[in-house]
């Protein structure tokens, strides 16, 4: 008895192996291709290949055959009934439903299938058996998705050559094969701010799996006269399975630039701030430092507000002149991009007398004493001599009056003799 049953059970097993090796190893797919996030019917087909020998009660599983499987296809009918094989070359199929996962990336994802039946050899013997298939293949065809994740810089200036990475990603579930990117400068707005040199515009990334990143590299010029603003710079995305469009940000910010004068009105240093940039500057404010050659009384900075390009205004200071010739002047403003800014220029300056301001004349008078040897206490020496002659004559007539006395009346008695 237990010899009949194992040659029974022998007998199904070796049926369910010619059926196998006479199936397609992949799985029938409701349709073609697969992507994540779909929810399809597969087919399993199971044939009775054996000779003399009848299926019945045959239940067919569907099972993922690793953790790669379980994680991407999820089969939502595990287990197919489907009935009995009684002849040979009696065929039934075993649909299943499966949900791919939206996250499942492009691939070939391994099953296993079991199929457990009664084989009947007469009509008083029978034994429930079960047979496994492996290597059933389901193919996911994954989605490409290619993203500009990066670019630097991302704002430039006119006149200026700028070194620009791109950075790309494929956030998508499938790859995307011999790819190339070309930037489109042709446009007639773009071709008067922007040319790629050295390196042409089109590019070579490869091939993207799911979750690469490749970047590229060029120099890229901007004309000396391009209008500040915002540009959409177009660029294409192309390979053997993909397409797709983006742009590229570029902002050019134009130069902030102020131009210096001065002028000397009554006892006031009055200097003019001219934008002779392109961008527009807030919150402007005059700064003179501490400098050897020039001493300002009271405030040293002064608020401007704000100046729009090509506007002008003047601030009010209280200067003397001590020496040299350059006055170092300090300009904080907003630039257009919101940043605070500071600004140094040297202005050559030269005040009449030495002094715009409040700086009197006598002050000017000991300042020039100072440095001119004493020459000032001289020339007010000379000025005092003859008062100070006089004086002394005085001193002197006063110490030698008997003398004085005496030679007079000596020089009277000698004139009486004579007479």
């Amino acid at each position: 008895m237990n010899f009949k049953k194992y040659i029974i059970f022998l007998l199904i097993s070796l049926l369910f192996l010619q059926s196998a090796s006479a199936a397609n190893t992949y799985l029938v797919t409701e349709h073609e291709p697969v992507y994540p996030g779909d929810t399809v019917f597969v087919w399993v087909p199971i044939k009775n290949t054996g000779y003399g020998a009848g299926l019945t009660e045959t239940l067919v599983k569907l099972i993922p055959a690793n953790n790669a499987t379980d994680k991407a296809v999820h089969v939502l009918d595990d287990a197919v009934v489907i009935g009995n094989l009684e002849k040979w070359n009696d065929l039934r199929t075993a649909k299943f439903k499966v949900h791919i996962d939206k996250s499942a990336v492009e691939g070939e994802y391994d099953f296993q299938v079991d199929i457990t039946s009664k084989a009947t050899v007469d009509s008083n013997n029978d034994l429930a058996a079960t047979t496994i298939q492996k290597d059933m293949i389901l193919v996911v065809s994954g989605t490409p998705v290619i993203t500009l994740s990066n670019s630097s810089p991302g704002s430039v200036a006119p006149g200026s050559s700028n070194e620009i990475v791109l950075k790309f990603r494929n956030e998508g579930t499938g790859v995307a094969r011999n790819l190339y990117v070309d930037i489109n400068t042709a446009m007639d707005h773009l071709t008067n701010a922007f040319s790629i040199v050295g390196s042409g515009t089109r590019f070579s990334i490869g091939s993207l799996s799911p979750g690469d990143e490749t970047e590229i590299r060029f120099t890229l010029l901007v004309d000396s006269q391009a209008q500040t603003g915002v540009y959409n710079i177009p660029l294409k995305i192309s390979g053997m399975n993909y397409s797709s469009s983006d742009y590229i940000g570029m902002g050019v910010a134009g130069i902030t630039d102020f131009e210096l004068s001065y002028q000397e009105s009554g006892n006031s240093f009055l200097l003019s701030v001219s934008n002779i940039g392109v961008n527009p500057a807030r919150a402007v404010s005059i700064e003179l430092p501490a400098q050897y050659s020039f001493k300002v009384s009271g405030s040293t900075t002064q608020v401007i507000g704000n100046l729009n390009s090509g506007d002008y205004t003047s601030a009010n200071f209280q200067v003397s002149q001590i020496g040299g010739s350059d006055m170092v002047i300090r300009i904080q403003y907003t630039d257009a991009g919101g940043v605070r800014r500071t600004l140094e220029k040297k202005l050559p300056v030269k005040l009449s007398g030495g002094t715009a301001g409040t700086t009197s004349k006598e002050t000017a008078d000991q300042h020039a004493a100072m440095h001119s040897g004493g020459t000032n206490y001289t020339k007010q020496a000379l000025n005092l001599a003859p008062y100070l002659g006089i004086v002394l004559l005085g001193i002197v007539g006063f110490w030698q009056r008997k003398s004085i006395t005496t030679m007079y009346q000596r020089l009277k008695f000698q004139r009486k003799r004579r007479e």
